[in-house]
């Protein structure tokens, strides 16, 4: 790993802060407005250190062993999920852009009593898709991309004991969404975050990730709904309000290169 963060670190401080920077400098003050430029730029380094980081070890994720990545991703609480799978109840783990959310994925997949299903969404490179695809599912969780979800459910619902998804991607314009305020704008999310949980009548819990030190991880899983769901849009705005907590406490470790708000209200008709 040592030869990786060098690398790392030459790709930072030569190419990386020219990378998407106006998308990053729009998100980061549109979601701050009362910081000032100082502080914002710090996040915006931090950021993109992080981002270096996050290439590199996603680049690791092809060969990396278990034990490795054991060590590198520690579960504070698995066994509140593993339980869950003992008493045959279902999960739906929601997760975001947080740190290195490819590592832990396939962490979970090792620290779990059952396989771990994961939503994703298909990348337009066809080799690279498959190379993504075959680094994702290596310690054997099984992917299901976003558009074959809700049929694979109806078919195979009985096999499926814990499904994870990254939440806080942007929907496709044609997808069915909600809109919702996150850093202080409005912001569109797929609704099979509010219908996959009610479908498969599950258990609903967030996981968080920070950085403990480079290459190190921790994770800890917070229940933010039972099988029961009391209101419209009850699990969303949960989950809305334990990102921004984690965005807030550790800003630079999320992706601010993503085009989150490339949606909006108006230009969603």
């Amino acid at each position: 790993m040592r030869m990786l963060y060098i690398l790392s670190d030459l790709f930072n401080n030569t190419f990386a802060s020219l990378y998407r920077k106006k998308v990053v400098v729009n998100n980061l003050s549109n979601s701050f407005p009362g910081l000032s430029s100082k502080k914002l730029k710090k996040i915006k380094n931090t950021f993109y250190k992080n981002f270096c980081d996050l290439v590199f070890e996603t680049i690791k994720s092809i060969s990396i062993n278990e034990s490795e990545l054991k060590n590198r991703v520690k579960f504070n609480n698995m066994h509140l999920i593993n339980q869950h799978i003992k008493n045959k109840e279902r999960v739906v783990v929601l997760t975001s852009h947080q740190c290195n959310w490819e590592w832990l994925l396939l962490a979970a997949e090792l620290n779990l009593d059952s396989n771990l299903h994961v939503i994703y969404k298909k990348l337009k490179n066809i080799k690279f898709n498959k190379l993504m695809y075959r680094s994702r599912s290596r310690f054997g969780s099984i992917l299901v991309e976003s558009r074959e979800v809700i049929m694979y459910l109806k078919n195979k619902l009985d096999k499926v004991k814990v499904l994870a998804v990254v939440a806080d991607q942007s929907p496709r314009i044609n997808s069915r969404k909600i809109w919702s305020k996150m850093l202080n704008q409005e912001t569109a999310f797929l609704e099979s975050i509010e219908f996959i949980p009610r479908f498969t009548d599950s258990h609903v819990y967030f996981a968080s990730m920070k950085k403990t030190s480079r290459g190190r991880y921790e994770v800890n899983l917070e229940h933010i709904n039972d099988s029961k769901i009391l209101k419209k849009n009850q699990i969303l705005e949960r989950y809305i309000s334990c990102m921004e907590t984690q965005i807030n406490e550790n800003p630079g470790e999320w992706l601010w290169s993503h085009r989150r708000w490339k949606l909006t209200p108006e230009n969603n008709q």
